[in-house]
């Protein structure tokens, strides 16, 4: 079978052109680091006998309770996978941290040791922006390579720090990524600001990710209790270009040292078992299309099978109306498909 013919059912799914099969949607607690999970899978088959697809949520203050990540569970559940959706408290509370890579390094073990969630042998990682990233430098290592079979990154980033300006560069397009950023490094070179903005850029990030608009959103009213001058470097952020590229430059001159490469693939990436398909939105304004060519060129470096795509059916990792993309969709096919094909082979 052709791969993109196994993601077919996957893309009619999100066109809303195929009917959904019944789901068993269970939440459970991993048996040894006690974290939430989602299982899906299709009625009355045994997730024993299906590949397993472990999906890790992106920065959403819903983590896995987000309906985009949902909706991507159940479409690839639908097409007779079993899939296991874990939440990572810091990635839920927009946290960019190191601990991350360990933590997903830790779930990919605890996943393919528990058996009955798949079936044992079959098991692909998925994710998106940083968790996409950070996923492929913990798939990478010695301990976890040989048990992610495929791996799937869409919107990632290869190099820190590159994808640092280029959030800042796109601010007036969608500031949600320079808010995560501020709210996370604010504190290393304007301590006294961040003590006041801190709350500020996490609400602002919570505002545009949950599209509270109106009598609902908070960071306008958190903000009108801050100082003069915290005012002013908040509205000065929102319109001084300038400033914008100061301020990530500052970003990566006072992070913790080694942060930037730490978590970067560009110098953390060992090398992968299994290959991996690279989906990026043409358009995305939050992490350049750039980064999944570099991405691209470290896998022919390291001789790592891949499959590399950029879509315009899709922004920053959120799908598009298909019938209004429709020149999008083979990219989908053959970054799914091969993803789902590497799974079964």
């Amino acid at each position: 079978m052709k791969p993109y013919v196994l993601a077919i059912p996957l893309i009619l799914g999100y066109a809303g052109l195929k009917q959904k099969k019944s789901l068993e949607r269970k939440e459970l607690r991993m048996p040894d680091t006690g974290r939430r999970v989602f299982h899906f899978y299709p009625t009355g088959k045994n997730p024993e006998s299906l590949p397993g697809v472990y999906i890790q949520h992106g920065m959403s203050a819903m983590g896995i309770d987000d309906p985009r990540i949902l909706e991507l569970a159940e479409n690839i559940a639908n097409s007779d996978h079993s899939v296991i959706l874990p939440e990572l408290p810091e990635v839920r509370g927009l946290r960019i941290e190191e601990k991350t890579i360990s933590n997903i390094q830790d779930l990919m073990m605890e996943i393919h040791s528990t058996k009955h969630l798949f079936n044992g042998n079959d098991l692909g990682y998925l994710s998106a922006s940083f968790s996409g990233g950070m996923g492929l430098i913990a798939a990478s290592k010695s301990h976890t390579r040989n048990k992610i079979k495929s791996s799937m990154a869409i919107g990632a980033y290869c190099n820190f720090l590159d994808t640092v300006p280029f959030v800042f560069s796109n601010y007036d397009i969608d500031p949600y990524a320079v808010y995560v950023i501020l709210f996370n490094f604010l504190h290393r070179f304007e301590p006294e600001l961040s003590e006041e903005l801190g709350p500020v850029y996490f609400e602002a990030a919570l505002d545009n990710g949950l599209k509270r608009i109106g009598n609902d959103a908070r960071a306008e009213r958190l903000l009108s209790k801050t100082s003069v001058r915290a005012k002013e470097f908040f509205f000065q952020v929102g319109t001084d270009e300038n400033l914008r590229t100061e301020i990530a430059n500052r970003v990566l001159e006072t992070v913790p040292q080694n942060l930037p490469e730490n978590l970067s693939p560009f110098y953390q990436l060992e090398t992968l078992d299994g290959p991996v398909a690279l989906l990026h939105g043409k358009t995305d304004s939050v992490i350049s299309p750039e980064e999944s060519e570099k991405l691209a060129l470290l896998f022919q470096k390291k001789e790592i099978s891949y499959v590399h795509r950029t879509s315009t059916a899709l922004t920053h990792g959120d799908s598009l109306p298909l019938h209004s993309q429709i020149f999008g969709v083979p990219a989908l096919l053959q970054t799914f498909g091969s993803f789902l094909y590497w799974l079964r082979r």
